[in-house]
């Protein structure tokens, strides 16, 4: 069923979804406040959206249009997911809590400028074939099917936060830069590109990114309010709030009014799939019964190791067409887990759910919350980390981040590695002795483990 035709059809019933909304937000705000180490986490993101998701399941089943197999299904599932999260926070070391430490400065200008490059040479390239996201009637799918452009979005999407991370990390640790004019003249060209980019949620996911590199650097992870990033954690919900309301107004030629609501809508739709799947049993109808195929597939096929023939199509984009079989757009929602695991996996596609739950909290306490010693330790973790967090949410768009990240990897950081082939090295071997005299001196003993 379409989402938009569901909401006008149960209306009268929507006290009940403010019910429910109110309920669940609250449950999983103790779960952010426990697992997540603050708002610019995307932990935080998923299980504030994972909210939503419970809202609408539960409201299709008490307003009567879902079967009760189902929201069983459902419940297990997320349950399923919830208890990996936990069970793995008890048995894996915990992150310390130190500092990240400082660096010499020649590296990570060395990569913004790589990076930087990488990312206009791809965006304009994008904008001169495919037109500017913005003004395009779907800003997803510009090269679907062309046969390897698509190489350039992956390229401008890994470009940029490669060089968001190395400009936070020069701003941080080495002052001197804060007064360097290319380095501001890349963070003008980077806002430009993600006001340009279409996406209702890029300032805010920029913005997470911004803070989770300064949680790194700085002496954010110290401060008693951290988890809502002091006042620049404000400032960027705030700003990320007009920055949506703006590119809803522009792509809708609407007024302020009806991009608020647009915007409500957008947020209720975090459990879109589910309005998708779940009436009219829809999820019957999907295509693909291979369940490495449709997991490892497309990542695969992106560096050609599985042939592009055998590939089923997103399912997202089958839900889609399912519903809009004359919608002549690439767009979807989300699988989440409980929708992929039952597809593959059947009745025992809880356990699917189970693993995705021991492997975010695995990315989160052994990619990301710990100390680096190196630029490139703490570049690669933290990308890694942005990239598979969302397993759970859509395991296609985790997997294809990460092939994003390899792919960036090979353009920007091998010939930054080419052209200084002992910075990691030196690197290494000079924060042996910086590092602990760093941390014991402003901070004290600062090893103790993160709560669990």
């Amino acid at each position: 069923m379409a989402p938009l035709d569901y909401v006008a059809g149960a209306l009268e019933a929507w006290p009940l979804y403010v019910l429910l909304a109110l309920l669940f937000l609250l449950l999983h705000g103790w779960l952010i406040k426990r697992w997540a180490v603050g708002i610019f986490d995307p932990l935080a993101l998923i299980l504030a959206a994972n909210a939503f998701s419970w809202t609408i399941v539960w409201f299709m089943y008490l307003n009567g249009d879902i079967a009760l197999r189902h929201l069983v299904y459902f419940v297990v599932a997320q349950l399923a997911l919830y208890a990996g999260i936990g069970m793995a926070r008890l048995y894996l070391p915990g992150a310390v809590s130190a500092r990240s430490a400082a660096h010499d400065a020649n590296l990570p200008a060395l990569t913004l400028a790589m990076a930087a490059a990488v990312h206009v040479a791809a965006t304009l390239t994008i904008w001169a074939i495919a037109g500017i996201p913005l003004f395009r009637a779907s800003r997803l799918g510009a090269f679907h099917g062309s046969g390897g452009l698509g190489v350039l979005e992956r390229l401008a999407d890994s470009s940029g936060l490669i060089a968001l991370f190395a400009t936070v990390c020069l701003f941080a640790c080495h002052p001197k830069s804060r007064r360097n004019i290319f380095v501001y003249t890349f963070i003008a060209w980077f806002a430009l590109s993600i006001a340009m980019s279409g996406s209702k949620g890029a300032l805010l996911s920029s913005g997470q990114q911004v803070m989770s590199a300064l949680f790194l650097y700085t002496g954010l992870r110290f401060r008693r309010d951290r988890f809502w990033g002091g006042r620049a954690g404000l400032i960027v919900l705030v700003l990320s709030t007009v920055f949506a309301l703006g590119v809803l107004t522009a792509q809708q030629d609407s007024d302020l009014t009806i991009a608020a609501l647009a915007l409500a809508y957008r947020v209720m739709s975090y459990g879109d799939v589910y309005i998708y799947a779940y009436p009219n049993e829809t999820l019957e109808l999907l295509q693909g019964d291979n369940a490495f195929i449709g997991m490892f597939g497309g990542f695969l096929s992106t560096f050609r190791l599985f042939p592009v023939d055998w590939l089923y199509p997103a399912m997202g984009v089958q839900f889609t067409g399912i519903v809009f079989p004359n919608l002549d757009q690439i767009s979807g929602p989300n699988p989440q887990h409980p929708v992929f695991g039952f597809h593959y996996f059947g009745h025992m596609g809880f356990l699917y759910s189970f693993l995705l739950g021991l492997l975010t909290t695995a990315a989160q306490t052994q990619l990301y919350f710990r100390q680096h010693t190196t630029f490139f330790s703490g570049m690669l973790s933290f990308m890694a980390y942005f990239a598979v967090v969302g397993i759970s949410w859509d395991l296609e768009y985790a997997l294809s981040n990460l092939a994003n990240l390899v792919i960036g990897c090979l353009v920007i950081v091998v010939p930054v590695l080419l052209l200084r082939p002992r910075a990691v090295l030196l690197t290494r071997w000079r924060l042996r002795s910086a590092t602990v005299a760093e941390t014991s001196h402003r901070h004290g003993v600062d090893f103790d483990r993160m709560k669990s």
